[in-house]
């Protein structure tokens, strides 16, 4: 049913008005993508992928008799290939942009077309973090049993950094024990989450803008295509190797290699350019979804 302005009401209260209509329709779109098959399957590929990266840390806190630390998940996302498989599953979660089901149809007329773009824009930074924070959250509690509650790095991970014991229980990703020296857990955690969280909304709107343009099969190839820089960027010469890293913004989220030197190189760029290009990027993206949303002719799929 559509919104009827009443005739006294003021500019304050319509702005008020067009507030509680925004907040209710994110609320309303959130819910929708986070209780739906699409999310329950990356939910799942994401938790075995955990499980499997996981169970050798376990094995190694049982053996060794000492507690594991439960802040991991930064070592994780910097191994290669769980950062691979990890963004694959964020672009099949992200693969229907730019969510033009029939249903949607009746939301943009009950909330208007610029108001269904934000709501839009508003879920997709909301689903980034929550992705993140589910993620972290999981691998602390596959470590139940076997953790350390401690604000340190903790004994293990420095004796797995300092030892051959990855090698040894076969752990699919390494500590860094240079990073445990310019980083506390909480620091390490914390830039994890915002550069994921950033990275994973922009690879969503990039997503968006590429299918309201293009076509969705276009979006997918070209998000598959920024995620495959990563192989680039790990195979170029060490003095070219933060050259191209500056232009491949999936390979921020390995966190571990902020700060660290090959060769006199730095392997990273600097975090504030990081984080300066990735918000211009978010604000580009949502710009021409803004605009392309006032002036387009919707094209409505059916439900898939």
């Amino acid at each position: 049913m559509a919104a009827f302005w009443p005739c006294g009401c003021t500019a304050v209260e319509k702005e008020d008005i067009d507030i509680v209509l925004y907040a209710r329709f994110f609320r309303q779109t959130l819910a929708e993508r986070i209780f739906s098959s699409r999310t329950y399957s990356v939910a799942f590929l994401q938790g075995c992928i955990l499980y499997l990266y996981m169970r050798p840390v376990v094995r190694a806190s049982k053996d060794l008799d000492c507690g594991a630390a439960p802040w991991a998940f930064p070592f994780l996302l910097s191994n290669l290939f769980f950062l691979l498989l990890f963004m694959v599953g964020i672009i099949y979660y992200f693969s229907d942009v730019p969510f033009m089901q029939n249903k949607n149809m009746y939301q943009v007329i009950r909330t208007g077309r610029m108001r269904w773009a934000a709501g839009q824009i508003g879920a997709i930074f909301a689903q980034a973090f929550l992705l993140m924070a589910a993620n972290v959250v999981f691998s602390m509690l596959l470590l139940t049993g076997s953790c350390e509650y401690t604000l340190g790095w903790g004994k293990l991970y420095h004796t797995l950094a300092l030892t051959g014991g990855s090698e040894s229980y076969r752990f699919l990703f390494f500590f860094s024990y240079e990073t445990m020296q310019l980083f506390t857990p909480l620091e390490l955690l914390g830039l994890t989450v915002l550069l994921g969280t950033l990275v994973i909304a922009f690879t969503g709107l990039f997503m968006f803008v590429v299918s309201l343009y293009i076509s969705r099969s276009v979006a997918v190839t070209a998000a598959f295509l920024m995620v495959m820089m990563i192989y680039l960027v790990e195979n170029i010469h060490p003095l070219l190797k933060r050259w191209m890293a500056m232009f491949a913004p999936v390979n921020w989220m390995r966190v571990t290699h902020i700060g660290i030197k090959l060769h006199d190189s730095f392997l990273q760029p600097s975090v504030p350019y990081m984080l300066a290009v990735l918000t211009a990027g978010i604000l580009t993206c949502a710009s021409f979804i803004c605009l392309k949303i006032k002036k387009t002719e919707f094209q409505w799929y059916k439900e898939e």
